[in-house]
């Protein structure tokens, strides 16, 4: 008994000193270890409410897709019964034009509403990676390649800037007979909204691991273009496997 509250006491003793050390302006407070510590501490708090905040965000988008799809449903129906009409010459062809402006609307609204989504799995998986990765600090540097069971990163060579994706964007339509599949070019208003600084980016809805996305790889890592490849979803979070190409995201501010 005397051996535990010994324990207790000192256990007492050092939670104290803790306390002064992270006091404001308190001298132990200044010491370099607590100093370091402290801000990593916060950074890693900071990131996880940055995770959920994106989490938030995407269930509020995620709630208006039902809605919007219902809506265009309900304009391509007016559509079709409005062209019924105007065969009968019971509606004016100006009507059926206002129909179809209203489908494109309802389409455009949903396509955008699909994008956000996308983008914000995309946040989540960046968010998420980043979060991992900071344990064992990847080299960032030129040159420098890091591979793990979550993402393989490349530091690139050559440097960077957006007007180098159509170089990427010739590769790959020449490659596979197809657009670059773009989720993200620059700054989106998703972005704006997560404080995420994406300007000098963008990001390619491609799985890393199918061969459409090793043929990606090959081809920038050759070209010396820094990249980021998410190899797989966050379990119950998001599908954002994805591309990032160009150099990391940071928060702005």
């Amino acid at each position: 008994m005397q051996r535990m509250k010994s324990r207790r006491e000192n256990m007492m003793a050092i939670i104290i000193v803790v306390l002064i050390a992270c006091a404001p302006g308190s001298a132990l407070g200044s010491d370099s270890a607590t100093a370091k510590a402290r801000p990593a501490d916060k950074l890693a708090k900071a990131k996880t409410d940055l995770v959920s905040a994106i989490n938030q965000y995407k269930a509020s988008v995620q709630a208006l897709i039902p809605m919007y799809e219902a809506a265009l449903k309900g304009a391509n129906e007016t559509l079709e019964k409005r062209k019924e009409l105007y065969t009968q010459g019971i509606v004016s062809k100006r009507d059926v034009e206002t129909s179809e402006l209203a489908v494109k609307e309802a389409e455009a609204r949903l396509e955008q509403t699909r994008k956000q989504l996308a983008e914000s799995d995309e946040l989540v998986a960046e968010a998420k990676a980043e979060q991992d990765m900071s344990r064992v600090r990847p080299a960032t540097r030129p040159g420098s390649y890091t591979v793990s069971s979550a993402i393989m990163r490349s530091g690139g060579t050559s440097g960077w800037s957006l007007g180098r994706a159509t170089q990427v964007q010739s590769f790959f339509a020449s490659r596979f007979g197809r657009t670059l599949p773009v989720s993200a070019f620059g700054q989106t208003s998703t972005h704006n909204r997560m404080g995420f600084n994406h300007s000098n980016s963008l990001d390619v809805a491609v799985h890393p691991d199918t061969a459409e996305g090793q043929a990606l790889i090959a081809y920038l890592r050759s070209n010396g273009i820094p990249f980021i490849a998410f190899r797989s979803a966050v379990p119950g979070s998001a599908t954002g496997a994805h591309i990032h190409i160009g150099y990391p995201s940071h928060r702005i501010g």
